[in-house]
């Protein structure tokens, strides 16, 4: 367990160290959960682009993830989109377990998760 705290702490210096951040997009409404959507897309993109999106861990955010998970040197590497959805939840917990969640366009957390990838394919 130590060694991946002193990972992601080196990951989380290594996106500071190289002047990486992510960007709130402000355009995305999002709907139907409320979610923020954060963005890192690299300097001289090549587009089209892969995205992957990259959910944080309860108790968590958008913001401390980008900075542990080491994707936004290995995306500036390879060339692709990363989007962090934001849980505004109490705990920072997606939902992963009720009926609209687990529901193709349910209006769960994750039918805001795949609006997030039509945005930001759209845009």
């Amino acid at each position: 367990m130590q060694i991946l705290s002193t990972l992601s702490v080196l990951a989380g210096l290594v996106a500071i160290g190289s002047g990486q951040s992510i960007t709130r997009v402000t355009g995305f409404q999002g709907k139907p959960t409320n979610l923020g959507m954060y963005v890192y897309v690299p300097t001289g993109l090549k587009t089209p682009a892969p995205i992957i999106v990259a959910v944080h861990h309860c108790q968590g955010s958008a913001q401390q993830y980008s900075g542990e998970s080491g994707l936004m040197p290995l995306a500036s590497q390879r060339g692709f989109i990363v989007i962090f959805p934001n849980s505004k939840s109490g705990g920072g917990c997606f939902d992963v377990a009720s009926t609209a969640s687990l529901t193709h366009d349910g209006g769960g957390d994750s039918q805001t998760i795949a609006n997030m990838v039509t945005y930001a394919v759209q845009n």
